[in-house]
């Protein structure tokens, strides 16, 4: 079983001077995408794709490099929402379902049939389910994309904006991150075995509903630790991505999973309502290295205790 990271999410653009928001880009006709990887140079590279635009958008660094037409899966077919990890990728691939169906430039999201590749754009939802790019496009973002990126899918877009670090709320003293409330210590076994997984990029979950923090380095679980909230506590959602460069407040991007524009101080509202034993804290240093995707959430981690909505968290699944 490998567990993958995935969770649901509302994306859009960030909101930089050097680019505008979705709400201001020129409408792109089916089968049009623009390219600008002039706008940054390097950096850890995320790539979102909004079901209700059909339309993909790639950031690298935080900012957006480029932005595509899609076409996603019909109904009764639908592409599902979620952070996923790409599991493969492909030049010259044929369908496994659908035999003798080119997919050029295939980048596998789900072992069961999930993936992007060119394919026809006819302007509206008509795939099995994976997501359909331009030829050229899906040639160029091959290029800049790897296995172990992150690629989230979504239904509504929001405006993703910068925090403060989230390494403070692993790192972060008990009586600091717990703003004076009293909460019971953190009880449980603290698990950490960086063997398993050596090198790739890193993924950091907090499940509220599970009361735990878990931690994955190129989709397998090395580590995990229970966590404290303060009672009546309600710490934000979101999904955190590590940038390169500098320590400050534009060294994370963060997404709302509501939808809308992010306010306040997502973060700081974790930090000051969940605590960790000090041994797990001991641990985690130097995990949240750029590309690690931090994520906050209400939701559980997996199927023994996921919500009733329709998405998953942590989905289990065994290669095919």
């Amino acid at each position: 079983m490998k567990p993958l990271f995935i969770a649901a999410l509302a994306a859009a653009v960030v909101g930089l001077s050097s680019c505008a928001t979705t709400t201001s880009q020129t409408k792109l006709a089916p089968g049009q995408y623009e390219w600008h990887p002039e706008r940054s140079s390097s950096g850890p590279v995320l790539m979102v794709v909004s079901i209700d635009d059909q339309m993909a958008y790639v950031y690298r660094n935080g900012v957006q490099i480029a932005r595509s037409t899609v076409s996603t899966g019909r109904a009764g077919k639908e592409t599902p929402t979620g952070v996923f990890t790409i599991l493969q990728r492909k030049v010259d691939h044929e369908s496994n379902i659908y035999k003798g169906a080119k997919m050029p430039y295939m980048q596998r999201l789900t072992w069961t049939g999930i993936a992007m590749h060119a394919g026809d754009l006819p302007g509206y939802p008509a795939s099995g389910g994976c997501i359909r790019l331009p030829y050229e496009f899906s040639e160029k973002v091959y290029g800049v994309l790897s296995n172990g990126s992150t690629v989230a899918i979504t239904q509504k877009g929001t405006v993703p904006s910068y925090s403060k670090k989230p390494a403070s709320v692993l790192m972060a003293s008990s009586a600091k991150s717990i703003s004076n409330k009293a909460i019971p210590d953190p009880q449980g076994r603290v698990m950490w075995e960086p063997g398993k997984s050596r090198s790739g990029p890193y993924s950091v979950l907090l499940s509220y509903a599970d009361k735990t923090v878990y931690v994955w380095r190129n989709g397998i679980k090395i580590g995990q630790s229970p966590m404290s909230i303060a009672p009546g506590a309600t710490p934000a959602e979101g999904v955190f991505m590590k940038l390169e460069g500098g320590s400050g407040p534009s060294s994370w991007s963060v997404l709302s999973l509501n939808g809308g524009k992010v306010t306040g101080d997502p973060a700081g509202s974790i930090a000051n309502n969940i605590s960790f034993p000090a041994e797990f804290r001991g641990k985690v240093r130097g995990v949240l290295t750029p590309g690690t995707i931090l994520l906050a959430t209400n939701d559980a981690s997996n199927a023994n205790t996921m919500s009733k909505r329709d998405f998953g968290i942590i989905q289990p699944e065994v290669k095919q």
